[in-house]
């Protein structure tokens, strides 16, 4: 108190506030939520990247399937490469399958009649 009864502030020496005023509760919080909204970005847009990674790895090796099945049947027929993908799709259409499934059976040596067999004409 001061000595004519009135009650005085401390005064917050120069070096411990910085010069300026401390921040206030309401102002941390809003600093805290804008730092868990940007961290909540930052994890979805994590979470996009991994699942766009992992769907490009399925298509690199889906492709690579494809590709492989295409030379087994340019081989065994003696077809060109688009013929030969044009019998993926159409055993694909018959089986109710995905091209990448035939094919995959095709590079497996699973596909119907083993890799060895005779060429059937597959109708598109």
């Amino acid at each position: 108190m001061s000595s004519d009864g009135s009650a005085t502030m401390p005064e917050v020496p120069a070096h411990v506030s910085g010069g300026s005023p401390p921040a206030s509760a309401p102002d941390n919080a809003v600093m805290l939520m804008d730092a868990m909204r940007a961290i909540l970005a930052v994890i979805d847009e994590l979470e996009t990247l991994r699942t766009e990674n992992r769907q490009l790895k399925e298509a690199l090796e889906g492709r690579a399937l494809i590709e492989r099945a295409k030379g087994m049947l340019m081989a065994r027929r003696g077809c060109d490469e688009a013929g030969a993908f044009q019998i993926l799709v159409a055993l694909s259409r018959q089986q109710h399958r995905k091209v990448r499934a035939v094919a995959a059976d095709f590079a497996e040596g699973i596909a119907p009649g083993g890799p060895d067999a005779p060429a059937t004409p597959v109708q598109a």
